[in-house]
């Protein structure tokens, strides 16, 4: 064993070595030759130390830049991070030309934080700014040419990429049906790919759940934001002999609403651009509501609730059930989930036999469809919301709520409802149920958990038999309409609602509204899904809206009564309801033969976005206004 005395006596000598080593360091640095170093010998020991280093100096950068063009009066997020503001100042939003540039919602955010731009009315050449705080010098800058709205429409076209795809309606046969899926559009409007789910009750049925492949087709525009989409199939049962066609209403590049447009069936839904971030189990994590509807065998129905994702392939859920009337409230399961493909798709079991398909659009937004025999249910899944409560609820929202409008439709309703915070609402709403309009005035209770799960209910007689209405809280920067864009979405928490009534099934959506407007203004995509003497049509198409003229181009699908219409020309004056700010009455003439005359109610959801109802008799119906971007 080494003498202790020595080990010591060596440590020393290793210790004295380091420290010379130390010391000496910078001198041999010193003399290396780097760039801007001085090659004379005036660092001797007697030196003042170096001053230290400046602070970084603050810089900002645009996280959310507004789109390089907008049509006059359109909305866009934008959001700006400040860099090295030990204060915390955040931001303050500008523009130029300061007296007709637009305007932001707020002009002040904090770091990272969003605002709403809204452009001017003219067309103009914009420079949006966003300016650290705590350092007028640090800024940055967008350019935005802001177009003039006018009556020639506009030449939108999707983006080249994956987008999901959801429709449901009614065959030619008065069946049930919907269809999910994937498909792939290249630069030239192509389609190389893609997968589908379709679900109907005694018809054509892909196979469960691995689906059908999509294996070509064509995206065709036409003017002004309308196209057609051909879809082709491995699957002779469904479409015209496995090939599926639609009408398309181009909203922006990565949005469109559509119908089914060929003689086989009549359906509306929508296409969105698809994100897959992270993907693998982890695509499914979180708190979500959700939501299916359409029949089982003979019954209608609707069922969802809150899914509580672990991201590792468990969940566990909380159902309610409307069948005909009949059902189940607040019902608990566990559930197992499967990773997304390539093409975003898995699935969502239960030990009860709830079989669902889902399709991912991005990390807050899902597209579901059924798979079990005789059961064709489409819908959605949101991100959720936690830590609410009744007092949460203290502000006007807008809601819709409607049964499925194929065979055996029963309603439509829309309407502006305030919660007070303490458990009432009151507002008003425009029911149709079964051919009978009714607008009045209603009151009522609400309950609203913590974990987003609550219930409304209105004081019956006002409102038909809407009554009782499940209510499931989303995460408030989701836009229903649109979910790739959290403009135009309004503002505030939102919901996804469950018709829970004994003698209606239905769903809907809860909405914070945005601003209001005079009426709507500029080039819009439209959509109405209605419902006629049992008999399901469907309409989508394009229009401008100058003042209060309202001027459109619309393909009717009206399978079940006079056939397949194209390029239908219709015009509206649009009215405000003076005593329900955000509330229009149209009557629109559609130049079919015979001319069709349709009354519309629309609900403001924001200035780009407006919910439609159809009121009359025997035909009533649901759809949305969009603004093209």
């Amino acid at each position: 064993m080494e003498n202790p005395v020595d080990y010591m006596r060596k440590a020393l000598r290793v210790k004295f070595l380091a420290n010379i080593l130390f010391i000496s360091l910078p001198v041999i640095l010193a003399g290396c030759g780097a760039v801007g170093s001085s090659t004379s010998s005036n660092t001797t020991s007697g030196s003042p130390a170096p001053p230290p280093p400046p602070p970084p100096a603050v810089t900002i950068s645009l996280g959310t830049a507004p789109p390089t063009t907008l049509n006059a009066g359109a909305t866009a997020t934008v959001a700006a991070t400040v860099a090295n503001d030990t204060s915390n100042a955040g931001v303050d939003w500008t523009c130029t030309p300061a007296a007709s540039c637009g305007s932001f919602n707020p002009a002040h955010t904090a770091s990272g934080a969003n605002s709403t731009y809204t452009a001017p009315a003219a067309a103009a050449s914009v420079v949006v700014t966003a300016t650290a705080t705590s350092n007028h010098s640090a800024t940055a800058v967008a350019n935005v040419a802001v177009a003039a709205v006018s009556t020639g429409g506009t030449t939108e076209t999707l983006s080249a990429g994956q987008f999901v795809f959801l429709v449901r309606g009614e065959t030619l046969n008065t069946v049930t049906y919907g269809i999910v899926g994937t498909v792939v559009l290249d630069a030239n409007g192509n389609v190389t790919g893609g997968e589908q789910n379709y679900v109907s009750v005694s018809g054509a049925n892909s196979p469960e759940p691995g689906g059908d492949s999509i294996t070509g087709g064509k995206l065709t525009p036409a003017t002004n934001g309308r196209a057609s989409l051909t879809l082709i199939t491995n699957n002779v049962a469904v479409g015209v002999a496995g090939t599926e066609t639609f009408s398309i209403a181009i909203a922006n590049s990565k949005h469109a609403l559509i119908d089914e447009f060929d003689a086989t069936a009549t359906s509306s839904g929508s296409l969105d651009f698809q994100t897959l971030t992270p993907g693998g189990l982890a695509e499914v994590s979180g708190p979500y509501v959700w939501f299916v509807r359409g029949k089982r065998t003979t019954l209608d129905e609707v069922f969802g609730g809150l899914l509580t994702a672990n991201g590792a392939g468990s969940a566990n859920i909380v159902v309610d059930v409307n069948d005909d009337g009949a059902g189940e409230h607040g019902g608990t399961n566990v559930a197992t989930v499967t990773a997304p493909d390539a093409n975003g798709r898995g699935t969502i079991t239960t030990p009860a036999d709830t079989l669902l398909v889902y399709y991912v659009v991005n990390s807050k937004t899902f597209r579901l469809a059924t798979f079990d025999a005789g059961w064709a249910d489409v819908g959605s899944m949101y991100a959720g919301a936690t830590g609410v409560s009744n007092a949460t609820l203290n502000q006007k929202f807008l809601f819709c709520d409607s049964s499925s409008l194929s065979i055996d439709a029963t309603y439509a309703a829309a309407g502006q409802m305030t919660f007070d915070g303490n458990g009432h609402v009151s507002g008003f709403a425009d029911v149709d149920e079964n051919g009978h309009a009714t607008s009045a005035a209603f009151t009522g209770t609400y309950t609203m958990g913590a974990n987003g799960y609550g219930s409304v209910t209105i004081a019956p007689g006002t409102t038909q038999d809407v009554s009782a209405l499940g209510l499931y809280l989303a995460d408030p920067s989701i836009n229903f309409a649109d979910p790739n864009s959290s403009a135009s979405a309004g503002g505030g928490l939102r919901g996804v609602i469950i018709d829970l009534d004994t003698k209606v099934v239905g769903s809907g959506l809860l909405i914070v509204p945005g601003s209001t407007t005079a009426a709507p203004t500029g080039n819009f995509a439209l959509q109405l899904q209605a419902s006629n003497t049992n008999k399901e049509l469907d309409a989508t198409g394009v229009a401008t809206v100058t003042g209060t003229a309202l001027t459109g181009t619309d393909d009717l699908n009206d399978l079940l009564s006079i056939g397949l219409k194209l390029a239908l020309t219709s015009t509206a004056t649009i009215t405000p309801d003076t005593a329900n700010a955000g509330r229009f009455q149209a009557q629109v003439s559609v130049a079919a033969t015979p001319v069709l005359t349709q009354n519309l109610v629309l609900y403001q959801a924001s200035p780009t976005q407006f919910l439609l109802l159809e009121v009359d008799t025997p035909q009533f119906g649901a759809g949305i206004l969009e603004q093209q971007q």
